[in-house]
């Protein structure tokens, strides 16, 4: 889908220390076999925020990075795959009131980890039908608690903590969204559901790798893998098709932190770039981040000053389910915090 005049004019990003994933080896947590084979150097750990208060303090950087007042803001989407902190609440009233006001339109988001760029396509889709304001879109997650084993539960991933936020606005900013391409395969939720569907949350901690397993055994694991394939190609594909550009014009290229397991295996099949034209050294030391890798992502690009004038820069996500959604944005250094608020028009 072609994008007209609609920017990212701010991003933010908040991220508790890293443990690295020696430290976790000699603790007994994770294996020396996964950890060599996976590459991930840490992962970010937060012990006291709930992930909603994470995603305040990463709105407020965005909301300051887009030079505007949190008045300024009309819309709040919050995204996240794991708990929140409180069962049964709408984490995305808390991230508005805090973050910017309290008659903010908030709803909360979930399609698993692509969910945040899943939501910019519709955000991008709802700013063109709005005549003002601006759309504040956050993400977070904390892999705490009895019923997660950051460092075991899916294979290839390790889990880590944060939060990320952007600004969109039909202000020139930092990022113009050239394209959006979202790819679907529903059906593929079965992956990961399991056997059975349960009168309650499952006891104990989560286990995705074994709901894989049953889902090899099926027998089904070759048609879906294809399909996958052929998903992200297609979502890939289609935003470069979409923004007029070719994959060898992306000057960055942000992609979910998976382990080097998989990822090899993706850059090799799926985003044909070298790895030094990803992001992976910095997520490397987060971990993944559930529905943040792209939006902490994005804004650690921008805050580690390496962005030219110019530059095009690639999103991808996937989320079991199966959806990818794929973004081309041009990076303007002109436009940075440049957004006017409401105060000074």
């Amino acid at each position: 889908m072609k994008v007209t005049d609609t920017y990212i004019t701010g991003t933010g990003h908040w991220l508790p220390e890293s443990v690295t994933s020696q430290w976790a080896v000699e603790a007994g947590l994770y294996s020396q076999e996964d950890r060599d084979a996976d590459g991930f150097i840490g992962a970010c750990i937060e012990k006291e925020l709930a992930p909603p208060q994470m995603a305040v303090n990463a709105a407020r950087d965005a909301i300051d990075n887009a030079g505007i007042a949190p008045t300024d803001i009309s819309v709040v989407f919050h995204s996240s795959i794991w708990f929140q902190g409180v069962d049964m609440w709408p984490s995305a009233s808390y991230v508005a009131a805090h973050a910017a006001h309290s008659g903010a339109r908030a709803f909360d988001l979930q399609q698993q980890c692509n969910v945040g760029l899943g939501g910019m396509e519709l955000a991008s889709q709802l700013l063109t039908a709005m005549e003002d304001g601006n759309i504040l879109m956050t993400t977070a997650d904390r892999f705490g608690g009895d019923r997660i084993d950051r460092w075991k539960t899916e294979n290839g991933v390790v889990y880590g903590d944060g939060a990320g936020a952007i600004v969109l606005s039909r202000n020139p900013g930092a990022f113009r969204i050239l394209s959006t391409f979202t790819q679907a395969e529903n059906d593929l939720e079965k992956v990961v559901r399991g056997p059975e569907f349960r009168e309650n949350p499952e006891a104990g901690i989560i286990d995705i790798t074994s709901r894989f397993t049953h889902f090899i055994g099926t027998g089904g694991m070759r048609e879906a893998a294809g399909r996958l394939v052929s998903a992200v190609k297609n979502s890939v594909a289609g935003a470069l098709e979409d923004a007029d550009c070719e994959i060898g014009e992306m000057a960055h290229v942000v992609i979910p932190a998976v382990g080097r397991t998989k990822l090899d295996w993706q850059l090799q099949e799926l985003i044909p770039v070298d790895l030094d034209r990803t992001n992976w050294s910095f997520a490397s030391t987060t971990g993944h981040l559930g529905s943040g890798d792209q939006f902490v992502g994005l804004s650690a690009l921008q805050a580690a000053g390496t962005l030219s004038d110019g530059d095009k820069v690639l999103l991808v996500g996937g989320g079991a389910g199966f959806t990818c959604t794929s973004v081309v944005l041009k990076y303007s250094a002109t436009n940075f915090g440049t957004a006017p608020s409401t105060e000074e028009k």
